[in-house]
């Protein structure tokens, strides 16, 4: 009776063993891979952010051909976080044309 026990039901059991630990590898592979769909979507949108609040500090600035201090180092950080985010360069090309501005406006006090 033992040996009938050791030789077959050992074995079943580690076969249902084995299945299961293939069923929680499979999920654990399958909420990784939407994990990562999930951080590029988020990641995505927050590049699309940035580079629209960038354009619209351009329009905002260039028309008025000055770009205070404050915008302008708020300017950099974002460019450095769409950059970081795989951002293209055409972006670059806006934040120097607003980074040649000058910072105070003609007739203010300086």
């Amino acid at each position: 009776m033992i040996e009938f026990i050791t030789e077959y039901w050992l074995q079943a059991l580690f076969g249902v063993m084995l299945t299961g630990l293939s069923f929680l590898v499979r999920k654990l592979f399958r909420d990784a891979k939407n994990m990562r769909c999930a951080t590029r979507a988020v990641q995505a949108g927050i590049k699309c952010m940035l580079r629209d609040r960038i354009i619209s500090c351009h329009e905002k600035y260039m028309p008025a051909l000055y770009c205070p201090l404050s915008v302008r180092a708020s300017m950099e950080d974002m460019y450095m976080a769409y950059k970081a985010l795989g951002g293209n360069g055409a972006i670059y090309h806006i934040v120097e044309e607003l980074n040649d501005l000058p910072t105070i406006r003609k007739g203010d006090k300086e």
